[in-house]
């Protein structure tokens, strides 16, 4: 995790700063990389497999169909929100980064780098928002009435009626 540089006005002390910097963390969609979160996400996108992966950035679904979303989650800890260089040898990318991707996906990565031999591998955010539609969608399948989807996720009706739509070619009235 990074140090972070407090701002003087703080005056709470540690146990503030700590609790402050969880909340700003989980805002961020990094909560969801951590501790009983992590577990609840990977529960939740394990159940809901298909869906999860027609919401997931396409680097990001290969990885889950050849491992798991655990490592999906450890692969954009890591490396999220920027480019990654791939080795010409699987071995050495697993050397260089500790993560275990499978010698199969990583061809595949290897045949979409671009002339540098550079993925680039979304941000915590990215992901969180991916993560994020699946949930919006997985409440309308489960028909959430539209006042607990806008508490919970902040959208309009209107935006529900779009989600409807993209998902069923239709528009409640």
């Amino acid at each position: 995790m990074r140090t972070i540089n407090h701002h003087a006005m703080n005056h709470g002390g540690p146990a503030a700063v700590r609790e402050e910097e969880c909340f700003i963390q989980s805002i961020g969609g990094a909560g969801l990389l951590t501790g009983e979160f992590r577990e609840a996400c990977i529960g939740f996108c394990e159940r809901n497999r298909d869906l999860v992966l027609s919401c997931l950035p396409g680097s990001l679904a290969d990885v889950v169909r050849s491992t798991s979303f655990a490592t999906m989650l450890d692969l954009v800890t890591a490396h999220g929100g920027r480019r990654l260089y791939l080795p010409t040898r699987h071995k050495k990318f697993f050397q260089q980064t500790g993560l275990f991707v499978p010698e199969t996906t990583y061809k595949q990565w290897r045949d979409i780098a671009d002339v540098n031999g550079q993925i680039y591998i979304p941000s915590v955010w990215g992901l969180f928002l991916a993560l994020r539609r699946a949930a919006i969608r997985t409440a309308l399948a489960r028909e959430w009435p539209p006042e607990v989807l806008h508490s919970t996720f902040g959208i309009s009706r209107r935006q529900i009626k779009a989600y409807l739509h993209d998902e069923h070619g239709m528009v409640p009235s």
